[in-house]
């Protein structure tokens, strides 16, 4: 055998060997480590979250380079409720040499999200600032200044972030910088300066007049001084602008029209109100109220029997009706009512799930919509 042909069979066994050892060494550690990716991934989607944790944490501290295991094992300590923990990880990855900018990116954002947890705003505000360094338009650092903002009660800086947010494309109520101007508003008021607190409801009423906030802090300080006419009419205003909260003023209202020596004004207020607001139950029993005390008590019945969809769980309608059928002597209707009314209460207590309130028209013992289960 000559040299040349020892050489090839030489070089030919090495390859042989190197094959080998990839394919029966190399290859198992790869798949080993993938499987336990996968292993940690079943344990997160099952809810497990301690079990991902060591198998994440198992992961990282075999292979350092593996930013993103590093990442997750952060988020699993923050979602467990130990965000101090979870900064240490997060801070890490942070501060290690090299890494990109989508790993910076996620980083940042993780911590702000830590520090969030932990309710360390002015730090959660840092990170979020540090993203949109890196990234102008990122969408979540922006939504999050604006969180972050209103959860320290900074409104100037909320209407600015609330701005911001919706410049990139965002969807944020626009009734909110009217809001938070009159949320600035009873800043300055509880601090004793009432003609800054004026001057800020009237600017909220500029940025959006459909908010009803504003009009009922005006009216409340109205009212305080003593001004009954505006604050008669900014509460008015307040009851139009929001049908569901208004009916809290009606009694106020009432009163300073009877301070006005106008009583008789109280029922146009309804009539106009009820005009405006026909399906607004909270108007006719107001209304019906007033024809009470005016002992005018078929007027108030009728008015009540006439709702077209009378809601009967709200308890002002139920009794401000029997009130009026015992009145007026109908001791039959006022029987049955009653007993539907006790029928009617029953059925809501036995039929709604506790956990998401969902009513259904037999017992049930697992929740059809939340999936709530009764338990002996």
């Amino acid at each position: 055998m000559d040299l040349i042909t020892i050489l090839f069979v030489v070089i030919f066994v090495a390859l042989v060997g190197l094959l080998i050892r990839y394919f029966f060494f190399s290859q198992p550690k790869k798949i080993g480590a993938r499987g336990a990716e996968i292993k940690a991934l079943n344990h997160i989607l099952a809810g497990e979250k301690k079990q991902a944790l060591q198998q994440l944490s198992d992961i990282a501290h075999s292979d350092t380079s593996n930013h993103g295991a590093f990442l997750q094992v952060g988020d699993l300590y923050r979602q467990l409720g130990n965000p101090e923990q979870a900064i240490i990880v997060h801070e890490d990855v942070l501060n290690r040499q090299g890494i990109g900018q989508d790993f910076l990116l996620m980083a940042h954002e993780r911590l702000a999200k830590d520090y969030e947890a932990m309710k360390q705003y002015p730090q959660a505000v840092q990170h979020a600032e540090a993203i949109l360094k890196l990234k102008k338009k990122d969408t979540w650092a922006i939504k999050a200044l604006h969180r972050f903002a209103v959860k320290q009660a900074k409104w100037a800086d909320a209407i600015k972030a609330f701005q911001k947010e919706n410049a990139v494309g965002g969807q944020a109520d626009p009734l909110l910088p009217a809001i938070y101007k009159t949320q600035e508003a009873l800043q300055q008021k509880q601090a004793g300066k009432k003609s800054e607190a004026i001057t800020l409801l009237k600017h909220a009423i500029k940025l959006n007049n459909k908010c009803a906030a504003p009009y009922y802090q005006l009216g409340k300080i109205r009212q305080e001084e003593g001004n009954f006419k505006h604050a008669i009419d900014f509460f008015t205003s307040f009851v139009e602008l929001d049908p569901t909260a208004g009916s809290i003023v009606f009694a106020e209202i009432e009163k300073m029209y009877f301070e006005l020596g106008q009583f008789e004004q109280v029922e146009q207020f309804y009539q106009r109100l009820h005009q405006k607001q026909p399906d607004n139950l909270e108007v006719v029993i107001g209304l019906a109220n007033y024809f009470e005390r005016k002992g005018e008590f078929r007027d108030a019945l009728t008015l009540l029997e006439e709702i077209k969809e009378p809601d009967h769980s709200n308890l002002s309608f139920i009794f401000g009706r029997i009130n009026m059928l015992e009145k007026l002597g109908h001791k039959d209707t006022l029987k049955t009512t009653i007993e539907d009314f006790i029928a009617s209460d029953r059925q809501k207590r036995i039929l709604t799930c506790p956990d998401c309130g969902n009513i259904t028209d037999e017992p049930r013992y697992i929740c059809d919509k939340c999936g709530w289960v009764k338990h002996a």
